[in-house]
Formats: structure tokens, sequence, C-alpha cells
């Protein structure tokens, strides 16, 4: 894991051609119901402007890479994830435009980091101020991150809350999420080694690779920085029991730099190396779900797995939150059984996995 890219992340003015990205379904939906004003304050500041709306995270992430050789400028209004897989794509382009962010989400960590406002006139007003900040970005096994990287208890609550939910119940959503970690909290062994060769082993329920002073929507965090070019490595201790206790202490009390608690251990590196008991690669897992009487072929897991742009070499622990939902979809496209139920299958796949699945299921006849 390294932290390596920087980039300017507001309008810098005097450019001609924008791109506006939105998620349709982020927090609300109310960026839809401003897309009218929004177009018409975007066409005061810019010769042209283009409006895109997403369908899935490979989408987003697919069209910010097309958008920076065309664009001058990236305007973008989504949650976190958003922000992420907008940064993602344009991380991996030699040619950098400058973004502007109006957030939309359901927490919106990466604007409170940026004092961003939520408020869609007060963003544009920021927009159109025109300073620049830049921001580090982190990469582990070639994805890139923008503020958080996390490992155990509670992070897949995230990309496991369906979006009807959000709608519904906002923040909530992800509280009652999450009530399933509280029941069976995740605990392992953990090996970190960090660029001046020091090495730490522990036994923990979360560790969390911090570029923020708000994760979850609560600031446990406020001596981190956005640009300082180091990662804070939080480790959560087992403390008491499988490490409940440690997790909400150290997010109520908060975090302090260069100390050590009885909750947790923060490490400050810019690059590191980690390393997971009980890991195993995309493809071992997909082979474990197979049985005698209808194992799963070798020739067929590589395919599936290709097919939802998944390296059967890969080690679950270190996927991110969309490709762990691939990893699981794989996982039931080779299953045998006789009833296949999906809910929100789409939500990480762009037009050309779409298609496959679409067709798999034309297939499907067990």
């Amino acid at each position: 894991m390294t932290k390596d890219i920087k980039y300017s992340i507001i309008y810098l003015g005097d450019v001609m051609r924008c791109i506006f990205i939105y998620n349709p379904n982020s927090g609300k939906g109310k960026i839809k119901k401003k897309l009218n004003y929004l177009k018409e304050e975007l066409n005061k500041m810019f010769d042209e402007v283009v409006i895109h709306s997403t369908v899935s995270q490979a989408d987003t992430i697919e069209t910010a890479k097309k958008a920076c050789s065309s664009f001058d400028t990236i305007i973008f209004s989504g949650g976190d994830g958003t922000f992420n897989d907008i940064a993602y794509g344009v991380s991996t382009q030699e040619k950098r435009p400058i973004l502007g962010y109006i957030p939309s989400g359901t927490v919106n960590d990466i604007a409170r980091n940026l004092k961003i406002p939520k408020n869609i006139k007060k963003a544009l007003k920021v927009i159109k101020e025109g300073n620049i900040v830049n921001h580090d970005i982190g990469t582990i096994n070639d994805q890139y991150f923008v503020y958080v990287a996390a490992i155990g208890t509670f992070t897949s609550v995230s990309y496991d809350t369906k979006q009807k939910n959000k709608k519904v119940l906002g923040r909530l959503a992800y509280v009652l999420n999450g009530l399933n970690d509280v029941i069976n909290p995740s605990l392992f062994k953990v090996k970190l080694t960090t660029e001046d060769g020091s090495k730490y082993e522990i036994e923990s329920p979360l560790v969390l690779v911090v570029n923020s002073i708000s994760v979850g929507g609560i600031p446990f965090n406020k001596s981190g920085h956005l640009n300082d070019g180091k990662f804070d490595i939080i480790i959560v201790k087992k403390y008491i029991g499988k490490g409940l206790i440690a997790i909400f202490n150290t997010f109520i009390l908060g975090v302090k730099r260069s100390k050590i608690t009885k909750y947790y251990e923060i490490i400050r590196s810019s690059k590191f190396e980690f390393e997971i008991d009980d890991n195993i690669t995309c493809f071992d897992y997909i082979k474990s779900l197979g049985d005698k009487e209808h194992p799963v072929e070798d020739f067929e897991i590589n395919s599936v797995l290709t097919k939802l742009k998944l390296n059967p070499e890969d080690l679950t622990t270190f996927l991110s939150g969309g490709q762990k939902r691939r990893l699981a979809l794989a996982g039931t496209m080779v299953s045998y059984c006789d009833l296949l139920i999906l809910d929100e299958p789409t939500n990480h796949l762009d037009s050309e996995m779409i298609l496959y699945l679409e067709k798999f299921l034309t297939r499907f006849n067990r």
C-alpha cells in the first residue's frame, strides 16, 4: 500500500468544457430535483456542459476515466462512495482535470473533511470561488481509495446496506445493518510492516487506514490530515471479548497521534504491507462453494471471475466493497441451486457486466 498521488479537487476557473457526473440514488435522490438549476449554473461557468447519470460503481469509474481526455473540469455529486469512484477513475490517468464536488450522500465524510457544505447552492459557491485543495490518494493492490480503507468488523456495512433502505431511513439504515456485526464481530491476526522496517503483530477486530478526520459520520480522528503524505493506521485492539468495547471506545473517545492505549494503537506511514491470517484468493473462495455432488470446475470459476472483472489470485480481505459484492455474485452464479434470488445485483456492475448477468439469467435452468 502506498500513498503517492495528489490532485486538485475544486474548480480552478478559466476552463471551457465540463462534465457533471451524478449518482441518482445518492442520499434520497434529491440531486435529480435540482438538475435544471445545476445545469443553468454550470452553463454560466463553462462553454459546454455534459450531464451523465451513473448506473453503477463500475460505470462511475469508467466515465471518470474517459472524461479525463475530453473535459477540462469534472464536477460530480454523490456520497463518499461516488467521490471514491471518481477519484479512482481520475487517478489512473496521466491527464487529471480539476474536480469539483457537490455532496449529496447519506454520510458525506469527505465533504466534512473538505469543509464543503451539503447545501447545493453553497457547494456551488465553493466551486465558483476556485480555491484549490490537494488531496492524497492511496492504493492497495492497485485499487485506489480516498479517505479510508478498512478490514474487519463493520467494514461491509456501507456496501451491504440496501439503497432502498437508505432512501427511507437515512443513517439509521447503516446502524440497523451493522447489528449483524455486533452479534458476530470479526477477529483476526494482522502483521504490519511499515516503510522504516518496523513490524507489528496483533489480534484485532478492526484495522483502519485513514486519510480523514471523519469516518462513518464520526469525527474521531481530529488530527487527521488530507495531504501530508502519510496514512494514520489505526489498529483497534482485542481488549475484552472480541473487541467491540475497544471499537466503540475508539470512535467515541477519538484517537490521538503517537499514542498507544488499551483500545488502539496508531501508526503513521506512507507505505506499508499487511499480512492477514486465514486469507484466501478469489479463486479458492469460489472453489470452496462446491460440494462432492456438484463440484465447481476451474475453467468455470476463472470465466465468471474474469467476466465480473475480478482477478482470481487477488486476496479476498483486500477487495473493495464493490469487488466483494461481485465476488458474492460470482459465487451465486457458479453454485448449484434450483431457485436463484438476487436483490439489487447490478449495483456494482458496469454495462458489460450487466449484459453478462442478463445472458446468464436467460440461460439459467437447473
